[in-house]
């Protein structure tokens, strides 16, 4: 190699490195966004350069990616969460801007995509947009805040457990269970009798999440407070199951007596957590002869989970 080759080559090398090759402008920038937006099979192939191009640019990316925000297009939405996403906290100072959009669609998107980029940069935008007066908003942010990493976040989310609507109720009790605070433990609980089936089933997931000692000694106890047939008691139920504490095994296998047929199958679902425990698996087998085709159904489904099918 030359010596005025060679002089070329390391030019290009400290360019390149320097990452000024890699600046786009910004009409450059709308470019590749339509082409990583465009649903037109004949832009595939362009996709996966586009999106590289545009994550590489940062910030800048972002700031072009988010003007397109308020178009009513799927493909945009989809692109747009590609590259703020994959841009990461640089994307947050522009997000923020939209989060003040007057536009409730447009502000709700922005908080959801605040919860996908994560972190603790995030939690005090989201956790003053989960105080809003836009309904969809509130409702995002509250979601999105499980995401934050930050459990100042706690005190608001407990406050949107009360909330007349599921919708918010539901996305706070997932957001304290991706949190994993146990001061959420009580509310979570009071949760599983409440009237939406989905906030139910959600404060139960939450609940397994968090997932200390704690959480089954308080639900041992309510199920000993209450003998009858509840939907409340199904959850608590349920939730003992997905904890996989042993020590609520004892009191599992004695619901499979229960007068009620309902105790009986959810308690042969909780069972099904319980992979090699070989009391567990004889007493599932039993309940394959029960008098209830409910509960016959449960005990088949928990064998074949702790077989791992």
């Amino acid at each position: 190699m030359t010596t005025d080759r060679l002089i070329k080559y390391l030019i290009l090398v400290i360019i390149l490195c320097s990452g000024l090759l890699s600046r786009m402008s910004e009409s450059e920038l709308r470019r590749q966004f339509l082409i990583l937006s465009a649903r037109d099979i004949e832009y595939y192939p362009e996709h996966h350069i586009a999106k590289k191009r545009l994550i590489k640019e940062g910030s800048k990316a972002a700031e072009v990616a988010v003007t397109y925000i308020e178009r009513d297009d799927p493909g945009k939405l989809v692109a747009i969460e590609t590259v703020v996403v994959g841009v990461g906290e640089d994307a947050i100072p522009p997000l923020l801007k939209v989060l003040s959009n007057p536009d409730q669609d447009a502000a709700s998107f922005a908080a959801y995509l605040l919860g996908e980029i994560g972190g603790r940069e995030t939690a005090v935008p989201l956790m003053l947009a989960a105080k809003s007066s836009n309904i969809r908003l509130r409702s995002v942010a509250i979601g999105a805040l499980g995401k934050c990493e930050d459990t100042t976040a706690t005190p608001i989310l407990l406050e949107a457990l009360s909330d007349s609507l599921p919708s918010v109720r539901r996305r706070a009790a997932s957001s304290l269970g991706e949190l994993g605070d146990s001061r959420a433990v009580d509310k979570l609980i009071s949760l599983l009798e409440d009237s939406s089936a989905s906030v139910r089933y959600t404060a139960s997931y939450a609940l397994a999440k968090i997932g200390d000692g704690e959480v089954t000694l308080i639900l041992l106890s309510k199920i000993e407070e209450n003998n009858g047939g509840s939907l409340g008691r199904y959850h608590i139920i349920e939730t003992l199951g997905m904890l996989r504490d042993e020590s609520a095994v004892p009191v599992l296998l004695d619901l499979l007596d229960d007068p009620l047929y309902l105790n009986r199958g959810f308690a042969c679902q909780a069972l099904g957590h319980f992979r090699g425990n070989y009391r567990v698996a004889n007493a599932l087998k039993r309940s394959l002869n029960d008098a209830s085709e409910f509960v016959r159904m449960m005990a088949g489904n928990a064998l074949l989970s702790i077989r791992g099918h």
